[in-house]
């Protein structure tokens, strides 16, 4: 929770190995702390170690805790991301739309993982050169999101327009995307604070894009 995800790993490491010894490999506090320490791999920047490591995972918690899991389609949703931040976007897409289809069935429409999944669709095509589907899909989502949460300043809220402001940079709309872009650093600010990573990359993205 202090952002220490190097020591949490390490940490977890040990733990993993001593849940191991008295519990076994299939108990489920086995499972949490991989799922763990694959998650801190992750924020710590570790990508590529996070996806081996949720590749490894992923067999095991389909077996003991079925298809249909919560922590099956978190895992499946993580391997989708990494794939994508590690430079395939292409294959990205594809484990994100085989994904969203489990995750309609199990968790509904509206759930929130549903939701993320949804967006990192919209930028993936929008990654991918499909720009002007990727607005639309942004469009619906941002809605979705209002009606949802009650809340224009949900953090998930603003991500949306975040993303949207960067796919409309990519059109050549750049003063369009600015001033978005300065609204959400201003709203990410007021919700989450000045040294928050949110708030850190719009006000990055926004010096890149007025940098000339």
């Amino acid at each position: 929770m202090l952002g220490r995800y190097d020591v949490a790993s390490a940490l977890h490491d040990a733990l993993l190995r001593d849940r191991i010894a008295v519990f076994g490999e299939d108990h489920e506090q086995v499972i949490f702390s991989r799922m763990n320490i694959c998650k801190f791999l992750g924020e710590s920047g570790r990508r590529q170690e996070a996806l081996d490591a949720y590749l490894a995972l992923l067999p095991d918690v389909r077996r003991l805790r079925g298809e249909d899991h919560p922590s099956t389609l978190t895992v499946r949703l993580n391997i989708a991301r990494y794939t994508w931040e590690l430079g395939d976007p292409a294959r990205a897409l594809e484990l994100h739309e085989e994904l969203i289809e489990d995750q309609r069935r199990v968790r509904g429409a509206d759930h929130p993982s549903v939701l993320i999944t949804r967006y990192n669709i919209a930028m993936l095509k929008a990654d991918l050169g499909d720009l002007a589907t990727a607005l639309a899909e942004l469009d619906a989502l941002l809605r979705e999101r209002i009606a949802r949460y009650g809340n224009p300043l949900h953090p998930e809220v603003i991500r949306t327009r975040f993303g949207r402001a960067r796919v409309t940079a990519w059109t050549g709309d750049e003063a369009s995307a600015a001033a978005e872009l300065r609204r959400v650093r201003d709203d990410w600010a007021r919700v989450l604070g000045e040294e928050h990573p949110d708030t850190v990359a719009a006000q990055k993205e926004l010096d890149r894009l007025t940098a000339g």
